[in-house]
């Protein structure tokens, strides 16, 4: 996959294209700020980026469309984004056909396809096999299918991807696509297979299921040596509860019948009588309350009587006793006259009063108001002491009934006590048969068994040595070792082409770090520790050229384009507008990168093409050739007219 044009629709239907020549060097060339850089992001995001990268500015505000048309050996393919509103969007058209497929007109320009569409026309044309890197069990990444999405990442260099030393690969700044490309990158030299997956996830199940017999068989042994033991147990515990006869013989070759005869054993005979006894025992206890409740109202009246009697005679005391002192006053009373009621003689000195002495009459007319108090009250006393008598007489059965009902709960506490008995017995009998239900799913001929799964254990190491030997055959670690090798050897040829620093040593690729390093006697030294921008430049492309030649010679399914962003900014001062006018610049490592690729390219004989956006423009020849246009003057991405429109 090559890519033959692209470009970018205005909003008023203009077109500006691109275009590119296939299986050669293509050099775009021109001032800064003229939209060369806006190539390689508009390419990305037409193959199927979701993320928009293109700079805001003149570009993002005057284009409506971008398109890209790729050619594969006999057909092409247009992909066609609209300039999103927003950073991302998945909207896209695809158009397939020949090698006559050309950008159509704005009118033409419809949604018919989504980035998925995209990346599964690509992956399929380029070759790239249903192949799922699977995510490790301690990683927080999930699987996922390889597609065109990560091939891409061996395509492009951007203006600050190419002269870092922190980074070698597009877009390797962000964690999960450095995971991405490290897990990648061996299925994209061909040391990792679809069968070789395959054979690996067998052998992950096989090495599962080996482990699960072994458990098996570790348990089993284990119950063979504990079973006897525990059915010894199970038994005598059976006929200690009287499931069994005592004599029960314990035989190997009786132990299942044994067993099953625990299980077969019923338990209703020692629950039955419960709810009957339940209710007897509710019924008399109801009756005990209400027995009680009427003694306690039969007391509650006794206690009555019985304080007010005591109230009552301590008033017939106090009235006795004034009784007795007003009697005194007969004592004083001349004799005569106790019985004519002459009170108008002194009761001191029996001497005639001249006047009649009332205070005497008085009292004795209290005496009798006393007196006929006293006669009153003991007729209520005798009344009040038959009451509590009738009272007393009521409460004696009723006092018996509740000692019968207590002797009667009694009598029920004793029955409820062997109910419960059997069902602690009953309790006990399932337990035991839980037991016995646990050593039959074990299996009572745990021998037998044991035998299958040691045949078992003899079919899945067998099994598993042959996925092993199959595995080692075509081993995915020798295969990446043996590519890096042929890798490194270009990538060493090249760094010595390029002059750059330490290239005397042995150059290699580091697939697992991701960078390049150098082997030295005295130790390796990786990019990130390199100095000088030429030779950060210089290893970048001298590492995605080496990639490259092995992706094409190897057939492998990676796209046939490399683009370069400003490779040669190592060699001109950063506030420079045009590279070509300064006098100063090593024009001589200038010509020797672009002869690297030139070379490389021609090598391959048209199964590479490299893309390079630059200020350099060399006056050789070859190089002229290679220029695809000349951004200066005036001309850029966006045309001055579509400014003045």
């Amino acid at each position: 996959m090559q890519l033959v044009a692209l470009g970018v629709y205005g909003k008023k239907g203009q077109r500006r294209d691109v275009k590119f020549q296939t299986n050669a060097l293509n050099i775009l060339t021109g001032k800064s700020k003229t939209g060369k850089t806006a190539i390689l992001d508009i390419a990305e995001y037409c193959l199927g980026r979701d993320t928009v990268t293109i700079s805001q500015g003149t570009i993002s505000d005057i284009a409506s469309w971008y398109y890209v048309l790729v050619q594969f050996s006999d057909e092409r393919v247009l992909i066609c984004r609209p300039n999103p509103e927003t950073a991302t969007t998945n909207r896209a058209m695809v158009r397939t056909g020949g090698l006559d497929l050309t950008a159509p007109d704005f009118a033409e320009l419809e949604v018919n396809a989504d980035t998925d569409v995209v990346r599964d026309t690509l992956s399929g044309r380029l070759g790239i096999e249903a192949f799922t890197v699977e995510a490790d069990a301690s990683s927080l990444r999930s699987s996922f299918d390889v597609s065109v999405r990560q091939a891409l990442f061996f395509c492009f260099q951007t203006q600050g991807e190419i002269a870092s030393r922190d980074i070698l690969f597009h877009r390797q700044v962000k964690d999960e696509i450095r995971g991405t490309i490290r897990e990648t990158l061996p299925y994209f030299l061909g040391a990792a297979t679809p069968e070789q997956a395959a054979i690996r996830r067998q052998l992950v199940t096989a090495r599962r299921a080996l482990q699960r017999t072994l458990n098996a068989m570790r348990s089993m042994e284990q119950d063979l040596e504990q079973q006897d033991a525990r059915i010894t147990h199970i038994i005598e515990s059976a006929t200690s509860l009287d499931v069994l006869p005592g004599d029960a013989v314990l035989a190997r070759e009786g132990v299942l019948s044994l067993l099953e005869e625990i299980m077969a054993y019923s338990t209703a005979s020692d629950l039955g009588g419960g709810d009957e006894t339940s209710l007897r025992r509710r019924l008399l206890t109801e009756e005990r309350n209400s027995l009680r409740s009427r003694v306690r109202e039969i007391d509650d009246q006794i206690e009555l009587l019985e304080r007010l009697g005591k109230e009552q005679s301590d008033e017939l005391g106090e009235a006795g006793y004034q009784v007795q002192r007003l009697r005194a006053l007969d004592l004083l009373v001349p004799a005569g006259d106790l019985t004519d009621g002459d009170v108008s003689v002194c009761p001191l000195c029996d001497q005639s009063l001249s006047h009649r002495d009332e205070t005497i009459d008085e009292l004795r007319a209290v005496l009798e108001r006393l007196e006929l108090r006293l006669q009153s009250s003991t007729g209520a006393a005798a009344r009040r002491d038959a009451s509590i008598e009738r009272l007393r007489g009521r409460r004696a059965p009723l006092i018996e009934a509740i000692q019968e009902n207590l002797i009667e709960l009694d009598a029920l506490a004793q029955q409820e006590g062997a109910i419960a008995d059997g069902r602690e017995r009953a309790e006990r009998i399932a337990f035991l048969q839980g037991r016995v239900s646990q050593e039959l799913e074990r299996g009572v001929d745990v021998a037998g068994d044991l035998a299958e799964l040691r045949a078992a254990e003899r079919q899945q190491r067998g099994r598993l040595a042959r996925l092993e030997e199959l595995a080692d055959r075509d081993n995915p670690d020798a295969l990446l070792r043996s590519a890096v090798d042929a890798i490194s050897d270009l990538m060493t040829d090249y760094a010595r082409f390029l002059q750059l620093e330490g290239s005397e040593h042995y150059v290699r690729l580091d697939p697992v770090q991701l960078t390049v390093a150098i082997q030295r006697p005295g130790g390796r030294i990786p990019l990130a520790r390199m100095g000088s921008a030429e030779n950060w430049v210089g290893y970048h492309l001298a590492a995605h050229l080496a990639l490259h030649h092995w992706f094409a010679t190897n057939d492998r399914p990676v796209p046939r384009f490399l683009m370069f962003d400003q490779p040669t900014q190592a060699f001109f001062p950063e506030e420079i507008v045009d590279a070509a006018d300064d006098e100063n610049a090593d024009w001589e490592a200038v010509r020797r990168q672009f002869t690297l690729m030139r070379d490389v390219v021609a090598a391959l004989d048209g199964s590479l093409q490299v893309i390079v956006c630059d200020h350099a423009n060399l006056a050789d020849g070859w190089f002229q050739d290679a220029v695809i246009d000349n951004w200066r003057n005036g001309v850029a991405l966006i045309p001055s007219g579509w400014l003045e429109e």
